[in-house]
């Protein structure tokens, strides 16, 4: 029950606040152009209260200040574009240069694997050799996987 009357009281304050506003207060209008006073030839064109059309040089300059801001953006993300597309390329290039090189690597392991089994071959021949008699293959050395490079 209480709040109903609060209600009723809060929106009597709301009420008397708008009423109490003056819209004309509120409009912008703009200092560089004379307020429309309903007389003469601005009223057949600009409501009263609103500002005639015209060219502000205050917008007229800081509109210029943007349209150069945006040309220098523009020429400097066209700079930076440039340049990425050089660091790709950059990149593009060592990406190849490091694939060649594990290539010739993978080349090179295959090699040394392939001489490491035939020095491992050659090692089984020597002992099953020497388990069978042979001085001469118990005296040798055992085979070096550099000999089958």
């Amino acid at each position: 029950m209480t709040r109903v009357p609060f209600a009723l009281l809060a929106a009597g304050a709301f009420a008397a606040l708008t009423a109490s506003i003056n819209p004309a207060a509120l409009a912008q209008s703009d200092p560089h152009q004379p307020a429309n006073d309903g007389s003469a030839a601005a009223s057949v064109t600009v409501p009263p209260g609103q500002v005639a059309p015209g060219v502000d040089p205050g917008t007229t300059m800081a509109n210029g200040s943007v349209q150069n801001s945006i040309q220098s953006v523009h020429a400097q993300n066209a700079a930076s574009q440039a340049q990425y597309q050089q660091d790709l390329a950059a990149y593009d290039q060592a990406m190849q240069a490091h694939g060649r090189q594990v290539a010739r690597q993978d080349v090179h392991y295959a090699h040394q694997k392939r001489a490491y089994a035939d020095a491992m071959e050659a090692w089984r021949v020597q002992d099953y050799a020497c388990r069978h008699g042979s001085n001469r293959a118990c005296n040798s050395p055992a085979p070096d996987p550099a000999d089958y490079y």
